[in-house]
């Protein structure tokens, strides 16, 4: 019992400094009192697995490798182990072909190493990582929360359903996110569902960020009809093309008008104007429901 006492807080102790690599190694060659060996040990008649893993241990360090690779790219990088070696020397302990990837074979040929030297040393392990893999990080949680600003397009802190309606047409994501059922969700309901969504699925969190913010880029249907609404009420003659003069009560000083006439023939074509906005799409979102806001006040429309 003590020695497992030991082994808990040397193990928790190393992993805040970074080091938990050489306090496993450490751990593992240490001395220790060996109980006198059976009849059938002697014989090499051990039971068991004495340094080989177990199927179910096999099993979950390849489902600790599949969290960790989170790009399915089939192989663990050094950045992707970052969060359990701060300093690298796990990650050059697992890359035993040098190649600067680590596979699945490498991965468990670390671990059945590992056994073989000490196998409560794989519990610890295994225990730590998958704590450590289900919390948000903070790099996650930065990235949610500004997704929640760029998906907040009013402003206001909260999400309603129609700011959540181009990645939620039937409204069930809504229905999940509210759990205090006010009707909005706020920051606080956000973070907690995207945590939820790790404990199941770490995969799953890193996807949906991905299609998230690649969706804030683009122009909605909806944005896309606003913003040609705009355009026609802006050309007075219908022409088909905005004048300076036209756009006068939008840009007083003319700035605008030379940013949207990327020809530089005196006028803005409807496919200047989309591209204008497409481009303010991608660098800020909020801009643009903004702009749409502002141009239909001073335009009456």
């Amino acid at each position: 019992p003590q020695d497992i006492l030991d082994f808990g807080a040397g193990y928790f102790a190393a992993a805040k400094k970074g080091s938990l690599e050489d306090f496993l190694k450490g751990w593992g060659n240490r001395e220790v009192k060996k109980a006198p060996e059976t009849k059938g040990q002697r014989s090499g008649l051990t039971a068991g697995h004495s340094s080989g893993l177990t199927s179910a241990e096999e099993k979950q360090i390849l489902e600790l490798f599949s969290k960790i690779d989170l790009e399915n790219r089939g192989v663990v990088l050094a950045k992707d182990l970052s969060r359990f070696d701060k300093n690298g020397k796990l990650f050059a302990k697992l890359d035993t072909s040098k190649d600067g990837e680590v596979s699945e074979e490498e991965y468990l040929a670390f671990f059945k190493g590992l056994k073989a030297k000490n196998a409560k040393a794989i519990e610890g392990y295994l225990a730590y990582a998958e704590k450590t893999l289900l919390k948000l990080t903070v790099g996650e949680e930065e990235d949610i929360l500004d997704l929640f600003s760029k998906v907040d397009t009013d402003g206001n802190g909260v999400l309603d359903k129609t700011e959540l309606y181009r990645f939620d047409k039937n409204g069930k994501l809504f229905g999940k996110l509210d759990t205090s059922k006010d009707g909005k969700i706020d920051k606080a309901e956000y973070l907690n569902f995207f945590q939820g969504l790790k404990l199941k699925n770490p995969k799953a969190l890193w996807g949906y960020l991905r299609y998230a913010q690649g969706c804030l880029k683009k122009l909605t249907l909806d944005e896309e009809k606003e913003i040609k609404s705009v355009f026609n009420t802006i050309d007075v003659d219908k022409s088909g093309e905005i004048e300076e003069k036209e756009l006068a009560k939008l840009d007083k000083n003319g700035k605008l008008f030379a940013r949207l006439d990327t020809s530089k023939d005196g006028k803005v074509s409807i496919t200047e104007y989309l591209n204008f906005f497409k481009k303010m799409k991608v660098d800020n979102p909020r801009a643009v429901y903004g702009y749409i806001k502002y141009a239909k006040r001073v335009l009456k429309m």
